[in-house]
């Protein structure tokens, strides 16, 4: 496994694009949902990049000078080759972590496709296959039931106190997870199953 999978809390953080097109919207779209602050220099920017909140744009080539500390990461979403191999040498010796678009081998770290509901986040990648990897999403999004969301929440709620409680630990926890559970939560709805774990704690 030559990648390694992180969740990284990206408020506030400053992320850098050298490229505005189609592939660049479509990563700086899980950027922004995550409340990075974005700015992108390309010579021609997809107009969709106004509606990302915290985004700022610049329209003109990517220079040597661009690349500066203050970045967090550094997205190449360019097709321009050159300019993605000099640019990123300059990261690599300033330590900011970047992205290959065009040559993930050359990358720090790649950004998966991402499938959300709620609280729960899954990110998945398939070694470059795109339509395998929709493929997965798919399968997967069909687990992000209502029961199975409401659960997570009350989980989230009463962790706390399942943890400090003498009674009960995160043994308990693991229990509260299986298909019997989402079942009974969609016949009776999540308010019993608060309750009854209120009052064992």
């Amino acid at each position: 496994m030559q990648y390694m999978p992180l969740f990284v809390k990206m408020l506030g953080r400053k992320v850098l694009f050298i490229g505005g097109g189609k592939v660049a919207l479509r990563k700086a779209r899980q950027f922004a949902e995550a409340g990075a602050q974005i700015h992108v220099i390309a010579p021609e920017i997809e107009e969709e990049f106004s509606n990302l909140p915290k985004t700022t744009t610049e329209i003109r080539k990517a220079v040597l000078e661009d690349i500066s500390d203050d970045y967090f990461a550094v997205i190449f979403a360019s097709s321009d080759k050159e300019t993605n191999e000099r640019l990123s040498k300059i990261c690599q010796k300033k330590r900011i972590m970047s992205d290959r678009c065009d040559e993930h081998t050359k990358s720090d770290f790649i950004t998966g496709s991402i499938t959300t509901s709620g609280s729960i986040i899954n990110s998945t990648i398939s070694g470059g296959i795109p339509a395998l990897t929709r493929y997965i999403n798919q399968e997967i999004k069909a687990l992000f039931t209502p029961e199975l969301i409401m659960l997570n929440e009350l989980l989230i709620e009463l962790r706390p106190q399942i943890i400090a409680s003498e009674k009960l630990n995160s043994t308990y926890l693991n229990s509260l997870v299986n298909k019997n559970i989402l079942e009974r939560i969609k016949k009776e709805g999540i308010d019993s199953l608060k309750q009854e774990i209120i009052a064992c704690l």
